[in-house]
């Protein structure tokens, strides 16, 4: 519910995942030392919040001295509608001027088009000419038909012109050989006249007549009244050369994770928000996850420089798997874990356009690990926007760099990128003078380190066929925290990806192939204990075909039709898991018909299929929504679905010695003990039912209200340690372990939590845009869950979501180039139940966390045309003022202050 960025370039409709032919293109860690000391004083603090409040009144100020100059796209909107209003109605040189005006603000090539249209149709042949050939410059699918307009006006203005032109005059008679009275001859024009021009009703070029029929002295069209280029010259037959406008609404927002398709938000099946380029550039971030911070019911957990977890509506976790993330619909999860390494990605935040969040399951199209919500990352496409770079640097050695090159011929465009980032652990863990420990030899000052490269281009094979490749690369070494005694974790990981997609009118089809090859091991353990060093590898390769087509069957109702068939092979190896790791082939089927009843009522049918191997059955995945549309711009929605999370390959097959806490000691942690062998993990289950109302019925507010219930079961989680018996023992089951040279006291592993969670929530949002160059977007969700415990059911109570989540903040851009954004967010309490090592054993306990605060601001100056811009960043700027530091989770890091600075330029 948000806006696009008023600088950006190029077509502003995102690609879809698969898109069809009408789509839019444990306990507190050690704290030795901290990066630098947090001030206390109450004159620092005095003097932080004078600083925040000048720069807001600047800020303001700024704006409220300027005037005007909302939302980029709804300005942009505002402006288009005004214009082609004005020019329906033949005011041509207002409407134009409100097009220039709405193309200032956000540029479209459709936008050109119609400017162009109106200086034919007006009669300004010239500037016709000029914008048409501004808008051939972008290299639309169209261009050889409108190469063809712009040759016919050419022509037409050459006519003009000569028509415009004086004729000489005839030479002089000679003189009479006799003299006498002079006559004038048949072909001799009087003295003093002009000669013949064309009768009142024609054009020089044969065309209609100018406006009024204007005529020259003695009744007959003079020089002065003869077509011309410019304001007054003859209009144009648009309709007839130059075709119907582009009246469509080219900055209507449209989203295309919930269908595969593009649609409005109000035509979407489930609850969605966008994240747009504005956002994005306004808030100044350079993590995804900070962006992601300010949608509705989102939770987002930062435990170390490199660790973020994401989920929606419930239930993060360390490693959290229950957000399905997309880039351009392709996943990047790792399948070893279900998680997603965020900060070892080959894009960074200058490669995006949207994100697009689905707030709900979307396991019926997109199958196992969409369980709470989906996350899909809309890069800037190839051929689009300007090449350019920006490099940032920060206290305690933050550091950040991308560079991008982008450019089109003819039918083939491309997009390279490149870049750096480094950000700092929050606190040091190990001092340098420690002698009781063995480190892993990453920097302690290290949170994250990712070097990456991109490249993505597009071929266009024929109207509506596209063809699409592309690969990428990043090395990152990374600070994470694992799951149970797992704490304080370091990776090192190469990510390589390879893709290709075809587009066409009704088939669509990707391919690609991932690859992960990393080194993992603790940061640091007492001398004589390990470091788990292991070698985590994946290969995975993956295939889409989707079929689409629009049909009406009866003749009143319109059916938007999705079918696609999928394949995806998993080969995972990891000395934590069985050396027996089987290489999975999972398999997929998925239908969806939208079926629009009239102007408004659609329904919605999805329904999918997935194989899984290690369950070796099929489960499904349905989903059923009804959206009712009171006006065009209003939208009731009701829907309900089932989703489901498939083991991963660490829960699935697990197999690895812990020590403990006593020396000679360890706890086997596997799932395929010999005392339970055939134990099989069940999936986890969601069954959800969502209500919705989104007004976008002013173009200076819209709202949305949300209320869901989620049942949540059979929920993957670390199993309470048994002690082995001597029964077991006698099976072969713990005793001295050959390998380790320790004895295994007891077997723990992963199993589905006996519990059920039932769930209310809902989510109010809003945006206003008082006056041009200023948003204020605020939300707020509510979560309540409630524990249900079967008989012989001893789960602890988890609450490790916050009941109460606050999100608000305010953007400014002014004319003068100075824009900013200042984000607030708040968080409730949490208590979380987790497993750390008890002596002999390893137990369960609840930890709780405080409620928190986090505000966030950035500012910044464009100039030199908008192509350079500097700004500044404050990361948790209130630190140092809360009674406490803040921590998103109890075994995680202190988070501190952040100060960043940036320079952007744009060729």
């Amino acid at each position: 519910m948000s806006s696009s960025d008023s600088c950006s370039h190029g077509r502003r409709d995102a690609r879809p995942a698969l898109p069809s032919t009408n789509d839019a293109r444990a306990a507190q860690p050690r704290v030795e030392a901290t990066h630098a000391a947090r001030p206390r004083a109450g004159a620092t603090r005095a003097a932080l919040a004078r600083r925040l409040c000048a720069s807001a009144v600047l800020l303001g100020a700024m704006t409220a001295a300027r005037g005007a100059l909302a939302d980029a796209r709804t300005e942009a909107r505002l402006h288009f509608r005004a214009g082609m209003e004005l020019i329906a109605q033949k005011q041509f040189e207002e409407g134009i001027r409100q097009l220039q005006k709405a193309n200032e603000i956000l540029p479209h090539p459709n936008v050109v088009f119609n400017i162009a249209r109106a200086h034919a149709e007006a009669g300004n042949i010239e500037q016709a000419i000029a914008a048409y050939r501004e808008y051939l410059a972008s290299d639309p699918p169209d261009r050889e038909q409108v190469t063809r307009i712009v040759a016919q006006l050419e022509q037409r203005l050459a006519a003009q012109r000569a028509a415009a032109a004086p004729e000489p005059r005839p030479p002089a008679a000679p003189a009479p050989q006799q003299p006498g009275p002079q006559q004038p001859g048949p072909q001799q024009p009087a003295a003093g006249d002009t000669p013949a021009q064309p009768t009142a009703g024609q054009t020089a070029a044969g065309g209609a007549a100018a406006p009024g029929g204007a005529q020259g002295p003695g009744g007959a069209e003079g020089p002065a009244a003869r077509p011309a280029p410019g304001p007054g010259a003859a209009p144009v037959d648009a309709a007839g050369l130059v075709g119907a406008a582009r009246t469509e609404d080219v900055y209507r927002e449209t989203v295309i994770t919930a269908s595969r398709g593009a649609q409005s938000p109000l035509d979407s099946p489930n609850s969605t928000t966008i994240v747009t380029r504005q956002d994005i550039r306004l808030s100044g971030m350079t993590r995804i996850p900070e962006l992601l911070r300010r949608v509705a019911g989102m939770d987002v957990m930062q435990i170390t420089g490199g660790d973020e977890n994401v989920s929606m509506r419930g239930f993060n976790s360390r490693l959290a798997n229950k957000l399905l993330v997309l880039v351009d619909g392709r996943t990047v999860k790792n399948d070893v874990l279900g998680s997603t390494f965020w900060e070892a990605l080959s894009i960074d935040v200058d490669q995006i356009e949207r994100i697009e969040v689905v707030r709900g399951p979307g396991s019926a199209l997109y199958g196992a690990d969409a369980f709470a919500g989906i996350v899909n990352i809309i890069t800037i496409p190839p051929g689009a926007g300007k090449s350019g770079f920006r490099v940032g640097y920060g206290d305690h050695q933050q550091g950040y760099g991308s560079a991008w090159a982008s450019a089109r011929e003819g039918d083939f465009a491309y997009r390279l990128s490149a870049g750096y980032t480094r950000y700092p652990r929050w606190t040091r863990e190990v001092a340098g003078d420690r002698i009781d420990l063995e480190t892993s030899g990453q920097s302690q000052d290290l949170g994250a380190q990712n070097v990456r490269i991109d490249l993505r281009a597009s071929q266009r094979l024929g109207p509506r066929r596209e063809l699409d490749v592309g690969a990428g690369y990043a090395r990152s070494e990374l600070d994470i925290y694992g799951i149970g005694p797992f704490n304080d974790y370091n990776l090192e990981v190469a990510n390589a990806d390879v893709a290709v997609a075809y587009r066409s009118e009704h088939v669509n089809a990707r391919a690609y192939y991932a690859n992960l090859d990393g080194y993992s091991l603790l940061n640091a353990a007492y001398l004589g204990h390990t470091l788990y060093a292991g070698r985590p590898r994946q290969h995975v390769a993956n295939a889409e075909l989707e079929f689409v087509k629009t049909l009406r069957a009866p003749a009143s109702v319109v059916h938007d039709f999705h079918i696609g068939l999928g394949y995806r092979l998993k080969a995972t190896d990891w000395s934590y898991l069985h050396d027996d790791m089987p290489i999975e082939h999972h398999g997929s089927v998925f239908l969806q018909d939208s079926m629009r009843l009239g102007e408004r009522v659609t329904l919605v049918a999805s329904g999918r299929l997935d194989y899984v191997p290690y369950l070796e059955r099929l489960i499904p995945s349905p989903r059923g929504s009804v959206i009712v549309k009171p006006t065009d711009r209003q939208a009731i929605r009701l829907s309900g679905s089932t989703a489901f999370r498939s083991p991963t390959a660490l829960e699935a097959y697990v197999d690895l010695p812990i020590q403990l806490a006593l020396p000679g000691l360890e706890l086997l942690s596997t799932t395929r003990p010999p005392v339970r062998s055939g134990f099989i993990i069940d999936p986890e289950q969601i069954i959800t039912a969502e209500a919705s109302y989104l007004n976008q019925q002013s173009d200076y507010f819209e709202f949305e209200v949300t209320a869901y219930y989620n049942r949540v079961s059979d929920l993957i989680v670390l199993a309470e340690p048994q002690r082995t018996t001597l029964s077991q023992r006698a099976q072969g089951v713990g005793g001295l372990n050959p390998e380790t040279g320790r004895y295994t006291s007891g077997l723990g592993g992963f199993e589905n939590q006996c519990d059920v969670y039932h769930v209310v929530g809902g989510e109010l949002g809003g945006r206003v845009y008082p006056v041009e160059g200023l948003d204020v977007f605020a939300n707020y969700a509510l979560n309540l869950s409630q524990q249900q415990r079967p008989d012989g059911c001893d789960a602890l109570e988890d609450r490790r979501t916050s009941q109460h989540k606050v999100n608000a903040g305010v953007q400014v851009r002014t004319p003068v180039g100075v824009d900013g954004e200042v984000t607030f967010h708040y968080q409730s309490s949490q208590a979380w139940a987790e497993q750390v090592p008890a002596g002999t054993v390893i137990a369960t306990s609840i930890y709780p966390l405080p409620a928190y605060t986090l505000l966030n601001a950035r500012l910044g100056y464009r100039f030199l045309d908008g192509r350079a811009e500097i700004s500044a960043t404050v990361f948790n700027a209130l630190d140092g003022i809360a009674d406490q530091p803040l921590q998103m989770h109890p075994f995680g890091n202190r988070i501190g202050r952040r100060f960043m600075g940036f320079f952007r330029y744009s060729l």
